[in-house]
């Protein structure tokens, strides 16, 4: 990273888990409704994380959210690439909406004294 705070962003995206009558499901013992996330499993250390990553000079938040979900947990990069455009037009359909939830520094093992994260996390909710 660059000297002083390195921008990045997160997408939190969940949903309500449902059976296979599409009711939501709740938890046996609470009785709560059951919250899935989407998250991805990191190449460099094989730990789980949000799919989010490193805003580009110039580049607005909004589309890092957008850039980084469809590269990390959609493989727009990969063997996903031959449905881009329609990959495409259901992420900007998705994520029109959204509200900011965090702002600020992270605790991150690349973090030093001289150079550090900071993120801005949304989430993003399908309801559907």
């Amino acid at each position: 990273g660059r000297w002083g705070p390195n921008h990045a962003a997160d997408p939190v995206v969940t949903r309500w888990k449902r059976g296979e009558d599409g009711e939501i499901m709740k938890d046996e013992d609470s009785g709560k409704n059951i919250l899935e996330f989407v998250s991805i499993q990191r190449k460099d250390n094989g730990e789980w994380a949000i799919p989010g990553g490193m805003v580009d000079p110039g580049e607005k938040v909004s589309t890092t959210v957008k850039r980084e979900f469809m590269e990390e947990a959609l493989d727009s990069t990969g063997t996903a690439s031959e449905n881009l455009e329609e990959l495409k037009k259901m992420v900007e359909e998705f994520f029109a909406g959204g509200e900011e939830v965090y702002k600020g520094y992270v605790d991150d093992p690349r973090n030093t004294d001289n150079a550090w994260m900071e993120t801005v996390a949304f989430s993003f909710h399908d309801s559907t």
